[in-house]
């Protein structure tokens, strides 16, 4: 049921910008929850709000540790779009704050993600109280994310004693957006496809040139849904085709396109072992808790938080 309703929550903020008829968006949820009522081996559970709360608790002590802040109280709460709590709920328990800095944690902006947050803080009316938010996204054209995922892969790759190799797969797995409608036209609102595109190219080509890590090759995957017309390509079925038909004896998934583990992402590995049979397939984590995604994150926030108080405010590390 849990999983019913975020999935029906989901679908709604997806329906106010595409066209999903509510019949349809009952479907899909309740197939969606079926499939993990009965295949538990395949669906474990989504990790996702549980490790929002473990990174949140990581960000505070993070940022607790914050040096030349005195007279500085940090009170971090992980919020979802589609469970409780809200985003909603967390920005309005917190008004009275002397800032209030909002982390968009999804790697892409679009209409969903970032811009469903910003379009609810405009309605509030409240101008005066602008000054004091921060929303904290564009995290897919940072450099410094790139190096950090790259770094990730390298560091996660390291136990798994191969050798350089074109027998070696990386694949990246990214959220997949709609391209165009039903009736073949370009979205009427923000898909974040550009947005995608551009951090699939940049990580294909950093860690593709990156000779840490023993993949031979580095290829894009994207989730689809395929509802409301024509979705991203390659889709993560078309690579398995593709991988079938071309071997790889070893392929490793990392959900590049994604902040923490979750429905999306758990039960890939899975999936692709019914397509390559013969083939060693692992999974890297996402970022999730890490330490360097933590101090990365508490670096952001540093600097949010020097832009609403005017102030200079140090890193952990002193940057």
């Amino acid at each position: 049921m849990e999983n019913y309703r975020v999935s029906r929550r989901t679908l709604r903020h997806a329906a106010s910008v595409m066209e999903m008829p509510s019949f349809l968006q009952i479907g899909i949820s309740m197939i969606s929850s079926l499939k993990k009522q009965f295949k538990p081996a395949v669906f474990a559970g989504s990790p996702h709000n549980r490790i929002a709360r473990e990174q949140a608790a990581r960000l505070q002590a993070y940022l607790d540790t914050l040096p030349g802040a005195p007279g500085y109280v940090f009170d971090v709460h992980a919020a979802y779009a589609a469970s409780d709590p809200a985003v909603e709920e967390i920005i309005e328990a917190t008004r009275g704050c002397d800032g209030q800095i909002i982390l968009s944690m999804s790697p892409f902006d679009n209409e969903l993600t970032c811009g469903q947050i910003c379009g609810y803080l405009a309605a509030r009316g409240r101008e005066d109280e602008l000054g004091r938010i921060k929303v904290v996204s564009r995290f897919w054209c940072d450099p410094a994310l790139h190096e950090l995922c790259a770094d990730h892969v390298s560091r996660e790759s390291a136990a798994h004693g191969l050798s350089r190799s074109g027998d070696n797969v990386l694949l990246l797995l990214y959220h997949g957006t709609l391209v165009t409608t039903s009736r073949g036209e370009v979205p009427g609102f923000r898909t974040g496809l550009h947005e995608a595109n551009f951090l699939a190219d940049s990580l294909v080509k950093l860690i593709g040139a990156d000779g840490r890590h023993p993949y031979g090759r580095v290829m894009t995957a994207f989730l689809n849904h395929d509802v409301g017309g024509r979705w991203t390509s390659p889709s993560f079925e078309d690579v398995a085709q593709l991988l079938r038909d071309s071997g790889a004896g070893n392929v490793a998934l990392f959900a590049a396109g994604y902040f923490a583990d979750g429905n999306e992402t758990v039960g890939r590995e899975s999936e692709l072992r019914t397509v390559l049979k013969d083939s060693s397939i692992r999974t890297i984590s996402c970022l999730n808790d890490s330490e360097a995604f933590i101090r990365y994150l508490g670096n952001k926030v540093a600097a949010a938080v020097s832009q609403i108080m005017h102030l200079p405010l140090p890193s952990a590390d002193g940057s």
